[in-house]
């Protein structure tokens, strides 16, 4: 079973990753604590439905990377808070409430999103990762994105 505290690092990484990604401009920090298997999912299905551009029922690592090496063009800086953290050792599960702040040339939004992270048998690395986001201000974030990418 893995321990609280190395959950907990994994956790810490995987938020920190986010944030160092953008900054650097490198879509391979985003899966540095990812299994080579790892599943992402968006919710609600309603908000994933109205932009198929960005978001698949299932998306892989490599498919993860390739989407953000686009949109990190257009951020300048994000910044995460997390608000709240429950893990589940037991069943080796951890869930994060984080307010993302995004920066681009044009705006900057806070949106909070949900992960709800399953991880590894040791703990060291996300499994899968369903992110619950925001609609109202992703939506924003969003639209901005497609503007700046031309293709709205």
């Amino acid at each position: 079973m893995a321990e609280r505290a190395t959950i907990q690092k994994t956790i810490d990484a995987f938020i920190e990753n986010n944030t160092q990604a953008v900054k650097q401009k490198d879509v391979s920090i985003l899966s540095a604590v990812l299994a080579k298997d790892c599943i992402r999912m968006y919710r609600p299905h309603s908000f994933t439905r109205r932009y198929p551009q960005f978001f698949k029922p299932h998306i892989t690592n490599a498919d993860y990377e390739a989407q953000m090496k686009h949109e990190l063009q257009t951020m300048q800086d994000v910044t995460q808070k997390v608000t709240r953290t429950v893990i589940d050792t037991t069943e080796r599960k951890a869930t994060l409430w984080v307010e993302t702040t995004v920066v681009t040339t044009d705006a900057q939004n806070t949106v909070e999103v949900i992960f709800d992270l399953d991880l590894t048998e040791d703990g060291t690395q996300v499994s899968q990762v369903t992110e619950f986001v925001d609609t109202f201000e992703s939506t924003k974030v969003l639209e901005e994105i497609l503007a700046q990418m031309g293709a709205k």
